[in-house]
């Protein structure tokens, strides 16, 4: 997948240096998390790979639930929730665990 793709599946974050002025407490974390996804995509050429084999493993254990499953989102798309899910659960562990809920 090439960095332009992967802009494409972003809902927040789409190349820009820093989130909008007048963006949302909301808006701001996850064009964060989309952006350091970007960035370790960008600087790691095997990052999206062991993402998705971890989607894979956590599908495959029946871990995962909600829009992780649903088929009508596309494998890109819900890898990169996947990895928003994870990362949020680390940084900001006194959050709701299921913010993610409101990407």
């Amino acid at each position: 997948m090439k960095r332009d793709e992967l802009l494409m599946i972003c809902k927040y974050y789409h190349g820009e240096d820093s989130p909008p002025h007048n963006a949302d407490k909301n808006y701001k974390l996850w064009w964060g998390g989309e952006k350091l996804f970007v960035a370790n995509y960008t600087d790691d050429e095997e990052f999206f790979t062991r993402i998705k084999e971890s989607f894979a493993e956590a599908d495959k254990g029946g871990h995962l639930s909600g829009p992780l499953i649903d088929a009508s989102i596309p494998l890109d798309k819900r890898i990169l929730i996947f990895y928003l899910d994870l990362w949020h659960g680390k940084w900001f562990p006194y959050d709701s665990y299921d913010e993610i809920s409101n990407y």
